[in-house]
């Protein structure tokens, strides 16, 4: 008995000496082990000058393509597609280290991805979801540059979105894999900086905004039913997150099967897209509300604001309603594009995820097109008298399937934050952040969650500066729209600090709250932040 307990004893030091080491800094111990792995078309290079930039890659934002070596000319344009971040936030610190690029394929599930290694790692991993429909980069600016400071390893992916849009209108339902696909770099990065560094991995985050909110909390969801020992995520924070829910939520009969009604019925992503593209209508239609006039109304858009506000839209956020039904406009000055007039994220997220949903491809969903016919550019898009006459929103019992396919459950084991901004004006508030912590507290554990509305907060920060055309009359940015903006990655990041602080050290956040701001004088450090 006592060699037993000697034994034991023994043990338990060893676990806790182990344990208190991995809290350390430690820089990659054998930086060739990353390029032996699961990825095709497998980079590794070492990131580390001020004329790269860095991991950060702080002078790709503003640096010509054209300007750098082959290998980063792709890669500086594909950064500089993803202006999300305010300008309060301009990356500006150089971090070294290393990075590699590929395409991940797990069973089928294929995505590019970019592994962030800085040369001295804390031993902790985040899996960044991304936004929209958007590459591998697009979290270049928001989250990699503090992570990477922090010393985490970052691992981001576009989702299996090579193609962007085109992918989404393939017929194949990409979006039911999003979740799963936040998994496979989870364990995929995991193994490979144990390998590369000689290092356990002491935690792993995931963290994302909008689509990649969503893949958040598909994240845990997906651990919450998995044994301890398959489980990847220690924590999360949702930014925004996008929500689908799930057939108890959507089964409004109780009869145990979802139908086409109840499901046009819903207050869904596309339910409100739709009804936001329907009642602002097309630009340039004489009876659209997206004007100058309207725009300056007190409330905006009276006419409407019921109806907004029944499908989950807050009142703050019609600063919005009017840009993000216009905000692709301007392409139709590039030639080639004349088809985007008066195309902006409402009507465009009403057809693309409607074909996606449906497994319609481009020819198929042609006939609720957002976009003008390219030869008569001046004629009424396809989509809105698509609208005005289909039945039940022209849902399929294959396409409410295919939207189960991608619910959510509320139900997860390990801390979970969501941030979201009252004045969002893309992911109506109460249909996607209110309404998952609903779902929570009737399905899943309340005490793991917590809920944070940031005053004034949009869903992109880019937007909170103000400088575009918020009222469609041609001239950006002339609205005064940034003092009534609050950019949220501040509010983000003392978020994720509180995540911390919950996973690892047991200190429960405070309580969720709704958080006041002042949209005139904008906070850009978290550590001025306590709520």
């Amino acid at each position: 008995m006592r060699v037993q307990h000697l034994l034991k004893a023994g043990l338990f030091i060893f676990l806790v000496v182990f344990s208190l080491g991995l809290q350390n800094t430690y820089a990659c111990k054998n930086p060739n082990h990353l390029v032996r792995g699961l990825m095709e078309s497998d980079v590794i290079y070492y990131s580390g000058d001020d004329e790269s930039g860095g991991l950060a890659h702080i002078n790709y934002w503003t640096i010509d393509p054209n300007t750098l070596p082959d290998r980063e000319k792709q890669k500086a344009r594909r950064i500089q597609a993803n202006r999300l971040h305010s300008t309060l936030y301009q990356p500006h610190q150089v971090i070294s280290g290393y990075e590699s690029t590929g395409i991940l394929d797990v069973e089928g599930r294929k995505q590019w991805i970019t592994l962030k290694l800085p040369d001295h790692w804390n031993g902790k991993l985040v899996v960044c979801g991304t936004p929209g429909l958007r590459n591998e980069y697009a979290n270049e600016a928001m989250l990699v540059p503090w992570l990477l400071a922090d010393g985490y390893a970052v691992v981001s992916g576009n989702k299996g979105l090579d193609g962007g849009m085109a992918t989404m209108l393939s017929g194949t339902h990409p979006s039911r894999h999003w979740g799963r696909m936040m998994h496979d770099m989870a364990r995929w990065a995991k193994h490979r900086l144990i390998r590369a560094t000689h290092r356990w991995v002491h935690r792993v985050y995931a963290v994302g905004l909008s689509n990649g909110g969503y893949q958040v909390r598909r994240a845990l969801e997906i651990d919450n039913d998995h044994p301890r020992r398959h489980r990847m995520f220690h924590g999360g924070l949702d930014w925004s997150g996008t929500y689908f829910a799930d057939r108890k939520t959507l089964d409004t009969d109780r009869d145990g099967e979802v139908s086409m009604e109840e499901y046009a019925a819903a207050d869904t992503l596309v339910k409100h897209m739709d009804t936001a593209t329907l009642n602002m209508g097309w630009a340039y239609s004489p009876d659209t509300l997206t004007t100058p006039a309207q725009y300056e109304q007190y409330p905006r858009y009276p006419s409407v604001r019921p109806v907004m506000q029944d499908v989950g839209f807050n009142d703050n956020s019609d600063i919005f309603w009017g840009f993000y039904n216009t905000n692709y406009d301007a392409y139709k000055n590039v030639p080639g594009y004349e088809h985007w007039k008066g195309v902006g994220y409402q009507n465009l997220i009403s057809y693309v995820y409607r074909a996606e949903l449906l497994g319609d491809d481009a020819v198929e969903s042609a006939v609720y097109s957002c976009f003008a016919d390219p030869g008569q550019p001046d004629l009424r898009p396809p989509l809105y008298d698509w609208l005005e006459y289909a039945v039940d929103g022209g849902w399929t019992d294959e396409g409410v399937a295919s939207a189960l396919a991608n619910a959510n459950t509320a139900k997860f084991r390990v801390p979970m934050i969501t941030i979201v901004g009252d004045s969002d004006g893309l992911l109506a508030m109460n249909a996607h952040s209110i309404a998952y912590r609903r779902a929570i507290e009737k399905n899943g554990k309340r005490r793991l969650h917590r809920l944070y509305v940031i005053e004034n907060g949009p869903h992109v920060d880019a937007h909170a500066d103000g400088l575009v055309d918020f009222n469609f009359d041609g001239i950006p940015g002339n609205e005064g729209a940034a003092d009534e903006l609050t950019p949220m990655q501040a509010y983000a990041q003392r978020a994720f600090m509180y995540l911390e602080d919950w996973v690892e050290h047991r200190i429960l956040p405070p309580a969720g709250k709704t958080v006041p701001t002042d949209p005139v004088n904008d906070i850009s450090d978290p550590y001025l932040l306590e709520w």
